[in-house]
């Protein structure tokens, strides 16, 4: 017992290096800022739809005119799309 008491009192009274004070850890912010941009081409006019003849008369075989179906709900999906885009953009 008389060992270790000398022990902690060699160690209580050692006059070693001063202790360094822990410095507080650098704090990190992060900060994310959403930006919309819209291209130049949404800022222009959407050209109408073209108006259809009174005598406009339109033939051809079956794959022909769902093909031309096919195109014409083509163009309207992304003249709808186009619209959107436009109503969405500043």
């Amino acid at each position: 017992m008389a060992v270790s008491l000398a022990t902690l009192s060699a160690c209580a009274s050692s006059h070693g290096e001063p202790r360094v004070a822990a410095t507080a850890a650098p704090v990190i912010q992060t900060r994310t800022e959403v930006v919309m941009q819209c291209p130049a081409e949404l800022h222009g006019e959407v050209a109408g739809k073209p108006a259809v003849p009174g005598d406009a008369e339109l033939s051809g075989n079956a794959s022909g005119l769902a093909w031309l179906s096919d195109l014409v709900a083509w163009a309207q999906g992304n003249f709808d799309r186009l619209n959107d885009a436009k109503e969405a953009c500043p």
